[in-house]
């Protein structure tokens, strides 16, 4: 696994002879994201690709606890203290590798719930890389990825903090160097991430996609053979560079049914290219958007106008896209 300090931050405290861990667990965007289709057993094939971000961004505080288990409480209410991504993760290792030690975790939300960011998987992502680091007996990146993928289809990713293209249900990783073409047409761009106040609930717009795509089930294709014969399809070249850039082509397959049902996602959008933005779109299932400008005066024009245009959401960035936010 490599770091590049992108997408989950590193410890920003740790003390020896200190028990006391706190970590950050940041963000996603998809820039593309394709549905091809629901499978027999229920879950959606997909094609993506996956950029991690480090704001916004969670933050867990992690104590050895007096009791056995871990007990964890959260700022925001309505999480389930018993039953969340966090404490899932923690009760998966343990029955891996037979270590499962006493924790105490607070868990600080900075990642808004429903947005399409990742932010729960993220959190499941760090507490496995925690474990991991503290185990008598490591597990091993093969094992822990298969761990990840019970949890949730989008935290594998968040043990490889890198970008990545992503197929199967989200299981399937190609992670990607800095060289590598289809992060060629991103090199000096800037965003500007937006969360409105709206949730989605992911399994509701599964749902509305299938009601909207009758017969749209997925024949076990490969999503990079996808992606070839939409590289053919465009008449561009074989090696990956174009299947949906040049022009950079931002879609999500999901933003049909979204925009329906919250039409001010829709005007959000249209807001970000109007105000100098040359590609927009939807992150996940929603309600977070992601606008792309060619310079970060531009993305910080808009920013600083953003709150006049509409105060209705919160705001992030600039960022680059293959770094750090500003």
């Amino acid at each position: 696994m490599t770091d590049r300090g992108r997408g989950v931050l590193p410890v920003i405290n740790r003390r020896k002879g200190d028990a006391m861990e706190r970590l950050r667990s940041g963000c996603k965007i998809n820039i593309f994201l394709r549905l091809l289709g629901r499978r027999p057993d229920g879950y959606h094939e997909l094609f993506s690709l996956f950029l991690p971000l480090n704001a916004p961004f969670d933050e867990m505080i992690i104590r050895d606890g007096r009791k056995e288990g871990i007990h964890l409480s959260c700022d925001v209410p309505g999480i389930d203290a018993g039953n969340n991504t966090v404490t899932k993760a923690w009760r998966l290792y343990g029955e891996a590798s037979g270590f499962a030690p006493a924790l105490e975790v607070r868990l600080v939300k900075g990642v808004p719930h429903g947005a399409g960011l990742g932010g729960g998987s993220a959190d499941a992502a760090e507490m496995l890389l925690y474990l991991e680091r503290r185990s008598p007996c490591p597990l091993g990146r093969e094992r822990l990825h298969s761990l990840a993928a019970r949890i949730g289809a989008d935290v594998p990713f968040f043990l490889e903090k890198e970008p990545c293209l992503v197929e199967g249900i989200g299981e399937r990783l190609t992670p990607l160097p800095p060289e590598s073409p289809w992060l060629a047409p991103l090199a000096g761009v800037w965003g500007v991430l937006l969360c409105p106040a709206v949730h989605v609930n992911t399994a509701w717009a599964y749902a509305a996609w299938d009601e909207s795509h009758p017969g749209a089930a997925s024949g076990g294709s490969s999503a990079r053979g996808c992606g070839d014969a939409l590289t053919d399809a465009a008449g561009t070249d074989k090696n990956h560079r174009s299947v949906f850039f040049p022009p950079l082509r931002v879609e999500n397959d999901f933003e049909s049914v979204v925009f329906t049902r919250w039409p001010e996602l829709a005007r959000l959008k249209a807001l970000l290219l109007r105000e100098g933005g040359f590609a927009a779109g939807m992150s996940g299932s929603g309600s977070s958007l992601f606008g792309l400008f060619r310079d970060a005066e531009t993305a910080r024009g808009f920013m600083a106008r953003l709150r006049e245009l509409d105060g209705s959401c919160v705001a992030y960035g600039p960022f680059s896209p293959l770094g750090p936010a500003e």
